[in-house]
């Protein structure tokens, strides 16, 4: 075993069974509260369903095929230039009526928000932030500004408490859209054209408070790195209870840390249209589980590349069984909705996925 960073704690389980080590790991973690019930039903998402009128009839399609679905998705390109909090008003003119449409379906949606904001004078969410000097600084103590999809972007400090708050304010708006669910991704945070494909490992976190689980010291971004992921899915789910407090939240986040199962679901990130990765997909989703995340899946039939109707036929088969059901597909692939492969692979899915329905008391 080898680690980078300063010194950590080792705790060392040992129990009779595999089931004994997690329950004690569990009680050292805490547990998953209860997802909504839709969560636990069919997603389909891609990146991305656009403008409006497209995903109107991704929805339609399920109900006239007689496909069990839960969920819509909204990848990035439902942004205004990718600014997060936002909606292109040309693709997406009208997201409240979109959302309560959808609802009349029988549908939730799920958004994505990502750590990073474009700073940019004048966009709120950025002046809002630089107001509160929320951002993360690099070791020279000035604000670190990484290009993502808006362009420079600046990053929150999710390991300060009073940043958390700030973050979890930014919600309640956002969710008087309709909006059920949001999908924290590029959260480790990711960053382009660098070597590492993140910060830099000496930016500086400051710390602080952690509601009742102690008190995190100012240190490196190497030391908080994977929990940086973990930190923001909090903010976000306490800013969507917040916003609706009579409502189960759900998050789903691509980066987490031990214990982040306490905030949100998550995925196994971008994967491959290959065999090697539907078989992949089992041991990672069995592993995870025995890290104390049970809530997790693949996108099923691969995010890179267009594979095959065999393939994914068997993903389908597989994924709709996995706690966490979600179809997604990177851009410029295929399409991957159950019927996009013909009327048999079609026939396929809706099977797997109504057994999958029949068998929710037990998910």
């Amino acid at each position: 075993f080898r680690s980078e960073g300063a010194p950590r704690p080792l705790y060392v389980i040992e129990g009779k069974s595999p089931q004994d080590v997690v329950r004690s790991l569990a009680s050292l973690t805490g547990t998953i509260e209860m997802p909504p019930r839709w969560a636990l039903g069919y997603h389909q998402c891609r990146y991305s369903y656009f403008p409006e009128a497209q995903v109107r009839d991704i929805a339609r399609n399920f109900r006239d095929r007689d496909i069990p679905a839960d969920v819509v998705w909204f990848d990035i390109d439902y942004m205004n230039e990718y600014r997060v909090f936002t909606w292109d008003a040309k693709s997406f003119p009208d997201p409240k009526k979109l959302n309560a449409d959808l609802h009349a379906m029988g549908f939730h949606t799920v958004w994505m928000i990502d750590p990073g904001i474009k700073a940019e004078p004048g966009f709120s969410v950025y002046d809002a932030g630089t107001s509160k000097d929320a951002w993360v600084k690099n070791a020279e103590n000035e604000v670190y500004k990484g290009e993502v999809w808006p362009g420079w972007c600046v990053f929150p400090d999710y390991t300060r408490a009073d940043v958390r708050t700030w973050w979890s304010e930014l919600y309640p708006a956002f969710m008087a859209t309709g909006v059920d669910g949001v999908w924290n991704d590029m959260n480790e945070p990711a960053v382009f054209n660098v070597k590492s494909k993140t910060m830099p490992e000496d930016n500086i976190h400051v710390g602080g408070n952690l509601d009742g689980y102690g008190t995190l010291v100012k240190g490196p971004h190497l030391q908080y790195h994977n929990v940086y992921g973990m930190l923001m899915a909090k903010g976000t789910r306490d800013g969507i209870l917040a916003a609706n407090p009579d409502k189960r939240p759900f998050v789903l986040t691509r980066a987490g840390y031990l214990g982040s199962h306490r905030y949100a679901a998550t995925w196994t990130g971008d994967n491959s249209a290959e065999w090697d990765d539907v078989e992949q997909s089992i041991s990672m989703i069995l592993n995870l589980g025995l890290s104390g995340q049970p809530f997790s899946g693949p996108d099923i039939g691969g995010f890179n590349g267009n594979g095959d109707a065999a393939l994914f036929s068997r993903w389908m088969g597989l994924g709709s069984l996995m706690p966490f059901s979600r179809g997604h597909t990177g851009k410029g692939n295929s399409q991957k909705e159950p019927w996009a492969f013909g009327p048999e692979v079609e026939k396929t899915a809706r099977t797997a996925l109504q057994r999958r329905y029949r068998l929710l008391p037990y998910f």
